[in-house]
């Protein structure tokens, strides 16, 4: 071989070489800056705005290295595959102490209702171990519930109204739904209005965001009742991430999406979701005295209601506290908070 021809090979070399390393320097780049996807799955869409925000948070403070696909609804199999989902977690008996948060005639809005859970979140390690089978990313409290009746029912204006109403009710106040004389039923979320106009249901206990969704004041459920300052009941809202997918994400992201939330009442998540039901709720409730008619509980009839409900709220305290949880001290705690962010 002469001096031309090793000079050749050794350029190949050397050029080949160089060439394996810049495909290996731009495939490590590439696979540094390809940012992470998470599926996000909301079971019910409120018509709030905060899975999107706490979404685009977590797309800003990570600069863009998480995104997100969305779907929602009620499908199993969605729910199942879904890498973060937002839903309602107390409707059954699985979380005793969260199912408190639904006991009548606590929570005045979101905006304190979501710092409430927020905090209690950090004062109760019973109620983290009771969650803890999902990675909680973020707490809140939904807009006001009221009663919704049907066309044919007519407005429920006191407890004779409510007599005999097949009502859509949850497990935690069907004790109360009886008490008030109605016949508490466990409807499926898209069921209730096609239930309503058939005359199956005469009435339900329902967000009003939901209610608005539903468009229920056009014609199924024209009546809502609202009993007074304070939600005749509330529903905890969680956002959840599956611990693979959790603990599959770098440790810089795991610390920004935990300073999102969920913990403390003056976390990101609580404010902000707190803050978003409550600006949807006046829109709501304008539509509903528009399409329907909206009805206020006069305060002495009020009055027979919460006379009424008393024993079922202590009892619901005393069901918790049966199973070896600090179900009072929680629920006096969950009452102090509310008169100190109000």
């Amino acid at each position: 071989m002469n001096l031309f021809e090793e000079m050749y090979n050794t350029d190949n070399v050397i050029d080949q070489k160089h060439k394996e390393e810049h495909f290996m320097n731009s495939a490590a780049r590439e696979s540094q800056e390809k940012p992470i996807e998470l599926v996000f799955h909301n079971i019910h869409d409120h018509g709030t705005e905060i899975a999107d925000m706490w979404m685009n948070e977590v797309k800003t403070r990570t600069g863009g290295r998480v995104r997100f696909r969305k779907s929602s609804g009620e499908d199993p199999g969605a729910v199942k595959t879904a890498d973060l989902v937002r839903d309602v977690p107390a409707m059954g008996d699985r979380y005793p102490l969260l199912n408190l948060i639904q006991i009548p005639f606590i929570f005045p809005s979101s905006t304190v209702g979501s710092k409430v859970i927020a905090q209690l979140y950090v004062e109760f390690s019973e109620l983290r171990d009771e969650l803890s089978d999902v990675k909680v990313v973020g707490l809140g409290i939904g807009a006001i519930l009221a009663i919704f009746s049907s066309k044919t029912w007519g407005p429920i204006r006191t407890l004779e109204d409510f007599k005999g109403a097949r009502t859509r009710s949850m497990p935690l106040i069907d004790g109360i739904i009886e008490a008030f004389g109605a016949k508490p039923m466990h409807i499926g979320w898209f069921e209730m209005p096609r239930l309503l106009e058939t005359g199956k249901l005469d009435a339900l206990v329902l967000g009003v965001l939901p209610a608005h969704m539903f468009k229920l004041a056009d014609g199924a459920a024209p009546y809502c009742t609202v009993a007074g300052k304070k939600s005749i009941t509330m529903h905890p809202m969680r956002m959840y991430m599956k611990w693979d997918t959790w603990n599959s994400l770098p440790p810089d992201i795991r610390k920004t999406i935990e300073e999102i939330g969920p913990a403390g009442s003056d976390c990101w998540y609580a404010v902000q979701s707190g803050r978003d039901a409550d600006s949807h709720l006046r829109e709501a409730l304008e539509y509903i005295d528009q399409k329907g008619e909206l009805i206020k509980v006069t305060p002495k009839e009020l009055k027979r209601w919460r006379q009424l409900i008393q024993p079922y709220r202590d009892s619901a305290v005393d069901d918790v506290a049966a199973k070896g949880l600090p179900a009072r001290r929680f629920f006096n705690r969950m009452i102090e908070l509310v008169e100190e962010y109000s």
